[in-house]
């Protein structure tokens, strides 16, 4: 018999979007067992993820005490789906209750949820989002909701090194909260933008039109860039990979092409495409999820939905077999090829060596550079203005957190023909850099060293030869801790004989 089942919505939304979801599984082997529908505030400006969390506890603590002949009883043991922003809530509620005892859920799967923030989180604070969300709610729209949910907030930074990586010095940090015999997390998304004109206003590609598809993969990875410390760190900065929990478990990620952040909650939907394979995949992967057991079967699903996501890539570019493609799913030539890019999304802090956050900073990315500070070119190269401008396609500055920013890069321009690789004539020289400046915090201190010619880092992202030592991976998000070095003027301390 399979477990009992919970689903969470997401940030403005409630249960009653999840009747059509309930009703699937209930014909599809449910009908025994309950489905639970969960809700919380999500426009109360005062309401933040955490007290979610919190309640979300205690609720389920509750339900799990009711008598076992009670219909409103939760089983020790029950699976979880979320959507949009209930990915989160689930997430802090496992890591703050659940790293020193088993989880109740098994199978947590997570319908376009946004594990690493959605770009429109900050819209959803303007006058715009009180006026469109907020008119019930004396127009609040969730103020801390949305500044956790916003790209690059501190929440996410935290939540991640909580649970997915090992961060040292914690008594808890040997703690495994996702894997194959633990609570077995699975990410369906869609890259497929909302179709309808006034929607489009949002829309960017490699997204469902809410959450990006590289913001939802839950497979993430964590570095950090020490220009601190040993003087040869200034042109060689020491370079550490956070160590991932529970070793290098690869979470299932499915890409569909034709769902959007709406569509990817309803399986009796048909989606936007009329091919009956594609209407049906949604159903067939949810249910696929929730019957595993086994860490053979984990790993299984794992490989399915990776020939599902690289078959959504097909979808891309603009040779003959990429339209066909797109006509023979959509019907029509008006589909465009670039909602089916893969990106990666960068989550850049930038702090000094004493752990103080710089706000005022500048990233400049160029081809393969040496490590001399004389070598970098002060104006931008060809291949450079490319990047830039095909390559680069969205830095968002926190609003609270100004030091943190996103980035997000679309992949298939770097990698494609005519693409930023491609233009680069030297094959030794194929590789993404990038260099840091930063404003110094005054006369008397500054940033790296107090050469002009010493005043930035230099950073390498990804190369073009060697698949294997790639940092950056297709569909996810990093994170990249920068240490700056300062530089103290002489006289701001003597020690003279008296």
């Amino acid at each position: 018999m399979p477990r009992q089942v919970a689903i969470l919505h997401g940030w403005s939304d409630n249960s009653d979007s999840f009747k059509p979801l309930a009703k699937f599984l209930k014909k599809n082997g449910y009908s025994a067992v309950p489905v639970f529908l969960g809700d919380y505030i999500s426009l109360r400006d005062d309401v933040k993820i955490d007290d979610v969390a919190k309640r979300m506890e205690e609720v389920i603590r509750e339900k799990m005490a009711k008598p076992k002949n009670s219909r409103h009883r939760l089983d020790s043991s029950f699976d979880l789906i979320v959507h949009s922003t209930g990915g989160l809530v689930a997430r802090r509620w496992i890591s703050m209750h659940y790293a020193s005892k088993p989880c109740p859920v098994k199978n947590l799967v997570m319908l376009a949820p946004a594990n690493f923030g959605s770009a429109l989180a900050h819209m959803g604070r303007s006058l715009l989002g009180r006026v469109f969300k907020g008119w019930k709610t004396g127009f609040e729209t969730g103020e801390e909701m949305l500044y956790g949910l916003e790209l690059g907030s501190p929440f996410l930074w935290d939540l991640a090194r909580d649970d997915l990586f090992d961060t040292s010095g914690s008594s808890d940090s040997s703690a495994v909260y996702y894997a194959a015999d633990k609570v077995r997390p699975f990410v369906i998304v869609g890259t497929h933008p909302y179709p309808e004109l006034a929607a489009k206003l949002t829309n960017e590609n490699g997204s469902d039109g809410t959450v990006r598809v590289s913001g939802a993969n839950l497979n993430a990875y964590g570095r950090t860039i020490n220009f601190s410390g040993d003087p040869k760190n200034l042109t060689q900065p020491e370079v550490t990979d956070w160590v991932k929990r529970g070793g290098e478990t690869n979470f299932p990620l499915a890409v569909l092409p034709d769902r959007t952040h709406g569509s990817v909650t309803d399986p009796n939907e048909d989606g936007l495409s009329k091919l009956p394979e594609l209407q049906q995949q949604l159903g067939e992967i949810i249910l696929q999820a929730l019957k595993t057991n086994t860490a053979a079967q984990y790993t299984k699903v794992a490989s399915d939905w990776k020939a599902i996501s690289m078959e959504t890539r097909n979808f891309a570019g603009g040779s003959d077999e990429a339209q066909e493609h797109r006509d023979r799913a959509f019907k029509d030539k008006g589909t465009s090829a670039a909602y089916f890019h893969e990106y990666y999304q960068i989550f850049v802090r930038v702090e000094d060596e004493f752990g103080c956050e710089i706000p005022d900073y500048f990233l400049s990315f160029m081809p393969k550079q040496r490590r001399h500070w004389y070598s970098l070119t002060a104006s931008f190269s060809k291949e450079g203005v490319f990047f830039h401008d095909e390559v680069l396609e969205d830095i968002h500055e926190h609003q609270r957190a100004k030091t943190n920013r996103t980035l997000y890069l679309d992949r298939f321009d770097i990698m494609r023909s005519g693409g930023f690789y491609d233009r680069i004539k030297e094959k030794a020289k194929r590789e993404v850099h990038f260099t840091l400046t930063a404003s110094d915090p005054g006369d008397r201190i500054a940033y790296f060293a107090r050469g002009a010619r010493a005043k930035r880092g230099l950073v390498q992202l990804h190369r073009r030869e060697g698949t294997a030592s790639r940092w950056l991976q297709r569909h996810s998000t990093h994170f990249l801790r920068i240490i700056v070095p300062r530089a103290a003027d002489p006289g701001i301390f003597k020690l003279k004989r008296g």
